[in-house]
């Protein structure tokens, strides 16, 4: 049974119902949220021991953390020291039914293969833990298979705010040149483990450039550039929409007006070389060191 603020009670019999589930979680959060976590990296934790579900941000992002925790109404969240930087941790580990209610919200809802195998893993530890305590009748059937990825919902706003670069600079070139034979190079950078992810990606937003394979420190992942002017057009129409709720919101909104400049030199042949120059500094000074070393 479920009590009157929403809480699934220890002592229920009957099995959570996804529709249970809609009414308590804001849909967009949850579409946000699946997509928030399908950018991230090992998230679904399993050994021996336990299961572990598992979110790590700066304290730059915290309030996603916060957001999740507040939304979702489980977990908990602490702050760490890993080397010198703080990190903030949102994690579900003992409650079997904290775990429940993620099986609920992940289960046939992923867009990225990767994920969806660590998950499967994760859902057959939770169901030998619950055949022990004599509460298997709570899992739900497995759900196989992967769903589009769509510019209909806040699934691709989550995984910006998780994987995505805005970058801009100035880029030697023989065309939009200033006085200093300089043009201004605007960007979309999407990055994952999982190229097929990306090519979905892709697909969807009618991208040229092809996902490349890169390496850092001997570290392997995969790169999508979106560069050309209908396609950020694209992308800044659909954060029109969908609002980012990262601390990428920041770095979006001076991306977003060289963007409108890029857009006038194309109508009309003139650009504001000084205040564009202003413009590019307050965007890198958004991005730090590790982003920096993904492009």
């Amino acid at each position: 049974m479920v009590n009157q603020q929403g809480t699934l009670l220890k002592d229920t019999s009957e099995t959570i119902r996804i529709e249970y589930l809609n009414k308590v979680i804001n849909k967009a959060f949850i579409n946000w949220f699946i997509g928030y976590v399908e950018g991230q990296e090992n998230i679904f934790i399993v050994n021996r021991r336990y299961l572990r579900f598992e979110l790590n941000c700066t304290v730059k992002n915290q309030s996603i953390i916060y957001l999740i925790k507040n939304q979702l109404n489980i977990g908990v969240i602490r702050r760490l020291r890993f080397l010198d930087t703080i990190i903030v941790e949102f994690s579900v580990q003992e409650n079997v039914y904290d775990l429940l209610k993620l099986i609920y919200i992940f289960n046939g809802n992923f867009r990225c293969k990767l994920k969806e195998q660590y998950f499967k893993v994760f859902y057959k530890k939770l169901k030998v833990k619950l055949k022990k305590i004599n509460l298997l009748h709570l899992l739900p059937e497995y759900k196989e298979g992967l769903k589009d990825v769509s510019l209909n919902n806040s699934w691709l706003l989550g995984y910006i705010d998780s994987r995505v670069l805005f970058y801009g600079r100035w880029h030697k070139s023989k065309k939009l040149l200033n006085k200093e034979g300089k043009e201004i190079y605007l960007c979309c950078i999407f990055w994952h483990l999982d190229k097929e992810l990306l090519y979905k990606i892709r697909s969807i937003l009618n991208l040229k450039n092809n996902v490349e394979f890169k390496s850092k420190w001997n570290l392997p992942f995969y790169k999508l550039i979106l560069d050309q002017l209908d396609e950020k057009i694209i992308i800044s129409t659909y954060l029109k929409k969908f609002k980012l709720k990262s601390a990428k919101k920041n770095r979006y909104k001076y991306w977003n007006i060289l963007l409108k400049y890029e857009t006038l030199y194309k109508n009309t042949g003139f650009l504001d070389f000084n205040k564009i120059e202003k413009i590019l500094i307050k965007l890198s000074s958004t991005i730090n060191e590790d982003e920096l070393n993904k492009i």
